[in-house]
């Protein structure tokens, strides 16, 4: 069975230094530099926080600006707890949310960790992750918190806790994990991630709650589906890292999928807003894109979104290493709204960005965002030397060739860098680029927020 924790996965590379560069008085910042005005010199950490998260935590901006993140907390030297927090617009702990910006929720004493966040229209923050309960061989569930804008548990929700788990319970040892949510114009709260199908492997899972939390049966008559991919007589091991909502009310699952040998695919679904997979997207709901650049064929779609056009985009990691040595690079789909490739993007729809400055080469790309210009900016993390791993950025213009106009011909290692230093996901906040990610020093693990600054004047690439 496939590792389904992709940073988890991610967690060999280890330890941390952060090397922020503070723009020199006078010079003209320059697009993807840290903007020295958020946190300290860019940057706020969050401190120690013990474990890794098993997805790839996003970043959420409030209207006002303040920026909402979550991760696993090491709680009492034992088990695990969510772990959000909020900051100012500034970089600075808001500290009208439970007094210091920090909150922990506890599930049932076991393994609880938070994986992502989404913010209602109402201010209300909801969290999702995953609850393990405490004894041997324990299975593990969605679980889902709300919290009022204060940091409170929201008592309208989840009959009175603020908390509500969903098993699916296919089979094998029952391991649900939500890694994923997205929130619809009438409320309802949208959890997407994998379940455990026992000898079919993993299947995309998706739930769908009401605002009281309580499950939707309009959505699939158990407010729950799931979407295998493969076939009966050889099913895949898929898993959903994102979810996203597109105009029509159709609900876009992104993620991989692929056998036992780590030969995997971007996959993608597509389902109606009540549940079924929806037959205008390649015939059946779904659709895999295989990069295939390198021995492994280990290809990998970290996170979806639709564009403002109703394309679709899938932003992760192709490898085009040889024989069982990896080399990944940035890899980005871009599909049309039936699921074909967008022959204006790219070759074939896709595109694959080395950034190679040193080390392993290896370039994990985790995180998108479409920018007030249409571009994409891409995240994730680089192999900068034999043992140094840093936070490095890419941005395509509309038509998927790389940005000049930023960092080096479109790539940019943004200053935040060590033997493991990940950027997990990516926001907007105006027009300015928050970044989320994971810090290591030795077995701690260190949360930190970024901001990077984007030329206003510039914004239409002319520079």
């Amino acid at each position: 069975m496939r590792q389904r924790h992709v940073r988890g996965g991610l967690a060999c590379l280890k330890g941390a230094l952060i090397a922020a560069a503070v723009i020199p008085s006078g010079a003209r910042a320059a697009d993807g530099d840290l903007d020295p005005a958020f946190g300290s010199g860019g940057i706020t950490l969050m401190g120690p926080v013990g474990e890794s998260s098993p997805g790839a935590p996003r970043p959420a901006v409030q209207p006002d600006g303040k920026v909402v993140f979550c991760t696993p907390l090491l709680a009492g030297g034992s088990g695990l707890d969510f772990f959000i927090t909020r900051l100012d617009a500034d970089g600075s702990f808001d500290t009208t949310f439970n007094f210091d910006g920090k909150v922990t929720v506890d599930f049932d004493g076991g393994a609880d960790e938070c994986v992502n966040v989404a913010i209602q229209a109402d201010g209300k923050i909801v969290a999702v992750g995953i609850s393990r309960g405490t004894g041997t061989g324990s299975t593990a569930d969605f679980a889902v918190v709300r919290l009022d804008a204060d940091g409170s548990l929201d008592p309208t929700f989840g009959g009175g806790t603020g908390k509500t788990t969903i098993a699916f319970d296919l089979g094998g040892d029952n391991d649900d994990q939500a890694l994923s949510v997205a929130l619809q114009p009438d409320g309802k709260i949208v959890v997407a991630g994998s379940a455990n199908a026992g000898a079919n492997g993993y299947v995309f899972a998706v739930a769908r709650l009401l605002t009281d939390g309580s499950r939707d049966t309009g959505f699939n008559a158990s407010g729950r589906v799931t979407i295998p991919f493969g076939t009966p007589s050889a099913p895949l091991d898929a898993t959903a890292f994102s979810v996203a909502i597109d105009n029509a009310g159709r609900i876009i699952l992104g993620g991989d999928a692929g056998n036992a040998q780590s030969s995997n695919d971007f996959a993608l679904a597509r389902l109606l807003p009540d549940g079924a997979l929806d037959g205008t997207l390649d015939a059946d709901g779904r659709v895999t894109i295989a990069f295939d650049i390198g021995a492994t064929r280990n290809d990998s779609a970290i996170q979806t979104i639709v564009r403002r056009d109703g394309k679709i985009v899938m932003a992760g990691y192709a490898d085009a290493g040889s024989g069982s040595t990896s080399n990944m690079d940035f890899a980005v789909a871009r599909l049309q709204e039936d699921g074909s490739p967008d022959p204006a993007f790219g070759v074939g729809g896709k595109v694959v960005v080395p950034i190679d400055v040193g080390g392993s080469q290896n370039d994990i790309g985790t995180g998108v965002v479409e920018d007030e210009a249409g571009r994409l900016v891409i995240v994730g993390s680089s192999a900068l030397a034999a043992s140094s791993q840093g936070v490095t950025a890419v941005r395509l213009r509309s038509d998927g060739t790389l940005d000049p106009t930023f960092g080096i011909l479109g790539k940019k290692i943004v200053g935040i860098e060590g033997t493991f230093a990940l950027a997990s996901g990516v926001a907007l906040q105006g027009t300015q680029l928050i970044v989320g990610g994971q810090l290591t020093s030795g077995s701690d693990f260190d949360d930190f927020l970024a901001r990077l600054q984007v030329d206003l004047l510039f914004a239409d690439g002319f520079e």
